[in-house]
């Protein structure tokens, strides 16, 4: 537990706090902005609630030391998975995909959860090894340790949070310590696998790509969604339209306008300079990931917080390269933004563990 001397105290950011809940912020006020209601049974309403129930898991996690978490992580593991397994099974379908566990008052996305279980998992498995660089059994480990859930969600028809295990891989790979070679080695792999990939895709999921390239091929189905985003970014021009004034988010043009195209809508009401505001909020939050990194007081609390900047950078580049058509639509909530109680607090939790490293970075 903590023991919350002057020390600790001290040495919570609250610049870092307060950057992320502004970001929190401007998603809450994006959601009222682009929904009808605003009662605590709409999206915004279980939004604040979803928020208020974060920011007290954020506060429970700093009283405990986060070396705690990967103490036990090899239980909280098994036991996450067997709920993972157990969500392909009686899990509640929402647009064909069964990866929502029903608790009666709410549901919950354990994939979301689980991106941080992973973390928390390679990291401690790396900074048990005592050598300079990874072996290549070390790396096989570790991507059984990454890659069994990843197929899990995939199974669950969560591509999207399938995709962002892999950041997490190689980042805390490459933090370890990886030979020249065995690079070398799983670049040639994911080159040869791709073929296979593409072949166990859903047509869907090709037909996203493939869009990518000519979004009008298909202005009416697949891309709709990113045709729709796109001129809501250009319309937005420099300064917005403003709040509950845009065409294609508050009228509904916009698909997903609260949740995958939120930053479309942002960027249509807030415009280019609000949209450059919430890019620089993102760019400082990463850079504090990265303080926090060199100062961390033993290797396991760096890892930690690697794989969550990687995680946190994935996601905001996956979701802005969807709404401007960089790449294909797969689902990734923009961090801290989206409407979601899942992926919010999920977010939180992240950085209740990155915070609790940062305090804890001079503490013997």
């Amino acid at each position: 537990m903590i023991r919350l001397d002057r020390r600790l105290l001290h040495s919570f950011d609250w610049f870092w706090f307060l950057s992320i809940l502004a970001l929190s912020g401007a998603g809450a006020l994006t959601i009222w902005s682009t929904t009808y209601d605003s009662d605590m049974q709409s999206y915004f309403g279980r939004q604040m609630i979803y928020l208020c129930f974060s920011i007290i898991v954020f506060f429970v996690l700093l009283c405990f030391d986060y070396r705690l978490f990967s103490d036990y992580i090899v239980m909280i593991y098994i036991s996450l998975m067997a709920v993972m397994t157990v969500v392909l099974f009686i899990g509640r379908a929402v647009n064909g995909k069964r990866r929502w566990l029903d608790l009666g008052m709410f549901s919950v996305q354990p994939s979301e959860l689980t991106k941080i279980v992973v973390i928390i998992a390679l990291a401690k498995y790396y900074a048990d090894l005592d050598s300079d660089y990874l072996k290549f059994k070390d790396l096989a480990i570790g991507a059984a340790i990454v890659f069994v859930p990843a197929m899990l969600v995939l199974y669950q028809g969560d591509l999207g949070t399938a995709i962002t295990f892999v950041p997490v891989y190689a980042a805390l790979s490459l933090l370890a310590g990886v030979r020249r070679k065995h690079i070398v080695l799983f670049l040639l792999a994911a080159v040869v696998s791709a073929p296979v990939a593409w072949s166990m895709m859903h047509g869907y999921q090709k037909e996203r790509i493939e869009t990518i390239f000519n979004l009008s091929s298909d202005p009416h189905n697949v891309g709709y969604q990113t045709i729709q985003s796109m001129i809501a970014i250009g319309s937005g021009q420099f300064w917005g339209k403003g709040l509950k004034q845009g065409s294609q988010g508050y009228l509904g043009f916009l698909p997903a306008r609260h949740t995958d195209f939120v930053f479309a809508t942002l960027a249509e009401e807030i415009g280019f300079i609000g949209s450059i505001a919430i890019l620089a909020l993102y760019l400082f939050v990463l850079s504090r990931f990265f303080r926090t990194v060199c100062e961390a007081r033993d290797k396991i609390g760096a890892m930690i917080v690697s794989g969550i900047a990687a995680l946190i950078f994935c996601h905001i580049a996956i979701n802005i390269g969807m709404v401007f058509g960089v790449f294909p639509v797969v689902g990734i909530p923009l961090p801290f933004i989206s409407a979601g109680g899942s992926s919010l607090v999920t977010c939180f939790m992240a950085m209740g563990i990155s915070m609790s490293v940062r305090m804890r970075r001079y503490v013997n």
